[in-house]
């Protein structure tokens, strides 16, 4: 090939060993170039390595590392409703104290060794235990591979959008900071899921370590280095400097109302509660819901004018709305952003039902709980997370009308919480089912719609032709896309 250009020798290569390269490889490392013979099986596993070993290693930490979180959050989930400490005293048994050895408290093969019972007293150790290290352990092994493994992502595989391709193609030393975001993420939907199932409660420390953790991380992702072509593939959505003054404007407002109850200047809603419900009963009997709206409604009063009074400074300031900020403050923004979106969603939710049927519609746990999917994953998979978790709450409640005769398990009551966080955590790991399944209904409507004649046949959806006239309306699922900047 002495003599070709570098795109006619590729060309020759491409026609001479087409169908040669392994059927591993992805669309990328096929359009590299590589030697003209065919490859020996030997050469062929080399290469296999080659590509998987760090895949392959990474996805061990992360299986162990997940194990590892599971067994603190079978802790977090005994003791925190208790309120007990969550460090001290060490792991033990319930009913004798026989505090557990090393080997004892392995997670998932400790469970194993002792064969479910106590090594002191015999007694039952419930499987819950090495089921929730083993679930957590699966979750974050599927994150790391949705975003980091050598899969083939073209626009005809079923890994296209597995993630963003921001993350294998930044990899995992140029985004670790986001990857810890993610497994602390779901590590606390996962506890946040069993304690509210089990007491119909959430226990605000949970959702407040992963925001936390969430405009940490987001923030010291913006100093890491990152390709310019690669921004508007951030995982969550960028923003501009109005919307990050006002984000940052409505968190300081938030903060002077939590100042304002601290200081008992602002009395916190339902007061009164246990005066006129009894332990375990649903609240219907609370007769003062919707005058408890209006005390919420003047919490978040200093929000709203602290982002508004941002949103001027940054006008007075000269920082337009179509100015972008530096990356540690357009991810912080995205996150505080996210935050804000989901945890309004469902305070608006709560609020307006409560005032429509005159009972509480959803606690603050739920608010709380979808404001860190916001933080964490974006305000657009908080959006769509609320949307799914609607029809996982019917999935629940047919599942239970079906089987609740042959389990106590299906014979309980729901809270909304454990569909809202399933929704997130599918979006992360399941990302590709979820957003064939958002597309399928979305498709489904509009076909309805545009058959009874309410809205104008549009190309791609009801077999009509593509009208110049009318703007084509995007599946819903596409608005988790990362470059939609809007």
């Amino acid at each position: 090939m002495r003599g070709q250009s570098k795109t006619e020798a590729k060309q020759t290569i491409g026609k001479a060993d087409r169908g040669k390269f392994p059927k591993f490889m992805t669309n990328e490392l096929r359009s590299q170039e590589f030697p003209v013979h065919a490859m020996s099986g030997d050469t062929e596993f080399n290469l296999f390595l080659s590509i998987w070993a760090p895949t392959v290693v990474g996805g061990l930490f992360a299986f162990l590392f997940g194990a590892c979180a599971g067994s603190f959050l079978n802790v977090l989930v005994w003791r925190l409703p208790t309120g007990q400490s969550v460090v001290t005293p060490p792991s033990r048994c319930p009913r004798c104290g026989h505090q557990l050895r090393w080997h004892e408290n392995l997670p998932i093969v400790g469970w194993l060794l002792l064969r479910g019972r106590c090594s002191a007293c015999r007694v039952r150790i419930s499987p819950q235990y090495p089921l929730v290290e083993l679930l957590v352990a699966c979750l974050f092994l599927a994150a790391f591979l949705a975003f980091y493994a050598p899969l083939d992502r073209g626009a005809a595989s079923p890994f296209h959008d597995a993630a963003s391709p921001w993350w294998h193609l930044q990899g995992f030393a140029r985004s670790w900071p986001a990857f810890i975001v993610v497994v602390i993420a779901i590590s606390g939907l996962v506890a946040m899921t069993i304690v509210d199932a089990k007491t119909m409660l959430i226990p605000v420390e949970i959702p407040t370590v992963v925001t936390i953790v969430a405009f940490v991380g987001w923030l010291v992702q913006g100093f890491l280095p990152e390709s310019r072509s690669l921004r508007e593939f951030v995982p969550i959505p960028v923003a501009s400097w109005t919307v990050t003054f006002g984000a940052v404007g409505m968190m300081l407002g938030l903060g002077v109302s939590r100042w304002l109850v601290a200081t008992r200047r602002l009395r916190p809603s339902f007061v009164d509660w246990a005066d006129h419900v009894k332990e375990g009963d649903d609240g219907s009997a609370y007769p003062h819901a919707r005058r408890e709206m209006l005390v919420e409604l003047a919490f978040i009063v200093p929000g709203v004018a602290g982002a508004g009074v941002a949103c001027v400074l940054a006008g007075l300031l000269g920082f337009t709305s179509q100015e972008t900020v530096c990356q540690p403050m357009t991810l912080l923004g995205g996150s505080m952003l996210g935050w804000i979106v989901g945890g309004g969603l469902v305070w608006a939710v709560r609020i307006l039902g409560s005032l429509g049927f005159g009972r509480e519609a959803m606690g603050l746990g739920d608010v709380h709980l979808q404001a860190a999917v916001g933080a964490a994953f974006g305000w657009k998979v908080a959006l769509l997370a609320f949307f799914v978790a609607v029809f996982i709450a019917i999935a629940w409640v047919v599942l239970s009308l079906v089987f609740r005769r042959f389990s106590t398990f299906f014979q309980r009551e729901m809270p909304f919480g454990p569909h809202l966080a399933v929704a997130a955590i599918l979006f992360v790991v399941a990302r590709p089912l979820v957003v064939w399944g958002v597309d399928q209904f979305a498709r489904t409507i509009d076909s309805v719609v545009t058959s009874t004649g309410i809205a104008p046949t549009v190309d791609g959806v009801g077999g009509g032709e593509f009208d110049s006239k009318n703007p084509r309306r995007l599946p819903p699922a596409q608005l988790a896309e990362p470059s939609d900047r809007r």
